[in-house]
């Protein structure tokens, strides 16, 4: 069997925004625990608390994420690793559903593209080429913009020839 095989692992670059809300949320913890210790109102004191738990397990992951892309012969499963505790399944492409491929931006695209919403699965750094791979099927078509290597662009080019656009 001559199957491509490659895992990547892509980390989504830090925004200011993201560290701005980070910042925010840690604040109106932080401002909540004080106004419960200094005040003596056990209310504000349980409801830091409960905020300060809620956003540890459940917000603050979310603004430390990572991709992970499963490269098995033309199918791609990507996960999601938040704050490198938590991994979850996101999405699972398959060849076979494989409409076009290209460089992100690419005239090839223009067509597939309207009224598809693009999904981002990439590092968010403007200096990295990515692709943008649209997908059809059963279900309605999606476009989800990756950054694969260019073996991995060839290897998919042995599969669907005709779909894969390097320009």
């Amino acid at each position: 069997m001559n199957d491509g095989y490659e895992e990547i692992l892509v980390k989504r670059r830090k925004t200011s925004r993201d560290t701005l809300l980070k910042g925010l949320i840690i604040g109106v913890i932080a401002v909540l625990l004080a106004a419960g210790v200094f005040l003596f109102q056990p209310l504000l004191l349980a409801a830091g608390m409960i905020l300060g738990f809620l956003a540890y397990y459940l917000v603050l992951p979310n603004f430390d994420l990572e991709y992970e892309y499963l490269y098995v012969g033309g199918d791609i499963d990507i996960d999601k690793i938040m704050a490198k505790r938590k991994r979850k399944r996101v999405a699972s492409y398959s060849k076979d559903n494989l409409e076009v491929m290209a460089p992100t931006g690419s005239d090839h695209l223009s067509s597939h593209l309207n009224g598809i919403k693009v999904k981002d699965y990439t590092s968010g750094d403007p200096k990295v080429k990515t692709w943008t791979l649209v997908y059809g099927g059963e279900a309605a078509a999606e476009a989800v913009c990756l950054e694969l290597t260019q073996e991995i662009a060839q290897d998919m080019r042995r599969f669907a020839p005709r779909k894969i656009f390097f320009d």
